[in-house]
């Protein structure tokens, strides 16, 4: 139970990173879910991090790309720790590639934002 506690954590915490565009099609097409998370997730970070025009449509971009791939991760036959693995993977390879869109200081909020984010989930999951 602890185990898929923690998957759902760390897929609600992820959700901040995909990226999509034409080598990504064997993936589909995001789901209505998926784009509508994706948007609060870049509504949000647009605030925290004044995202220019342009790194917001590559933030939402990657934001994509990754919730994808978290999706296909979560989705796959791999057993509860693979799993965990590889999405705990995907989420520093998330935000080492962000570091290509953001600036320096807006890649160290980022940073924070998400350790925070990680906290107050914690927090939360404890007190369920």
């Amino acid at each position: 139970m602890k185990k898929l506690v923690f998957i759902l954590f760390v897929s609600v915490f992820s959700l901040s990173s995909i990226h999509l565009n034409a080598q990504d099609l064997t993936q589909g097409k995001p789901s209505a879910k998926v784009n509508e998370q994706v948007d609060n997730e870049l509504k949000y970070l647009t605030q925290e991090l004044a995202l220019t025009g342009k790194q917001q449509k590559l933030t939402k971009l990657k934001l994509t790309e990754f919730a994808m791939k978290e999706k296909q991760l979560i989705r796959s036959n791999m057993t509860i720790d693979e799993k965990q693995k590889q999405i705990s993977a995907l989420n520093i390879n998330k935000v080492n590639e962000m570091r290509d869109i953001l600036s320096g200081p807006q890649h160290d909020k980022y940073v924070k934002l998400i350790k925070q984010k990680r906290k107050t989930n914690k927090a939360e999951m404890l007190e369920n």
